[in-house]
C-alpha cells in the first residue's frame, strides 16, 4: 500500500516528539532528510491505518541520503579496530560487573564479514 500521508506515524515518532525530523516527515513531505533519525521503537509501524511498509522507506531513504559522519565515522572505526573505538580494556570492565572474560574478534575477522555482506 501506499502511503496516504495522514501523519498519525508523526504524532507516534518519539524523534518527532522531541522536535527532531524522522522518516515520518520525509513521508508526509514535512521535510526533506531524516531517514537516518530513527530510535527503532517502531511506534509509527504500529500506527499506520495504511500498514504502509515504514521500514522499507527508511532503508530506500537511507540509500538515497548520505549518512550522518558519526555513523561514517563508526563504520570506519570497525574497519580499523574490529569494533567502533578500541576497547582495550572490556574485560577489566567486564570483571567489575561480575561477568566472564571473552576473546573479542580482530579486525581482520570483522573485515572479513563486512566484505562478505
Amino acid at each position: 500500500m501506499d502511503c496516504t500521508k495522514c501523519s498519525i506515524c508523526r504524532s507516534r515518532c518519539l524523534v518527532e516528539r522531541l522536535g527532531g525530523a524522522s522518516i515520518t516527515s520525509v513521508l508526509n513531505e514535512a521535510a526533506e532528510k531524516g531517514a537516518w533519525n530513527c530510535s527503532n521503537c517502531w511506534k509509527c509501524i504500529d500506527a499506520c491505518p495504511q500498514e504502509f511498509d515504514i521500514y522499507n522507506a527508511i532503508i530506500e531513504k537511507r540509500r538515497l541520503e548520505e549518512a550522518p559522519r558519526a555513523y561514517r565515522e563508526a563504520f570506519a572505526g570497525i574497519c580499523r579496530n574490529g569494533y567502533i573505538f578500541p576497547i582495550e580494556e572490556l574485560n577489566t570492565i567486564r570483571e567489575m560487573w561480575g561477568l566472564n572474560k571473552i576473546e573479542l574478534v580482530g579486525p581482520e575477522v570483522i573485515r572479513k564479514l563486512i566484505k562478505e555482506c
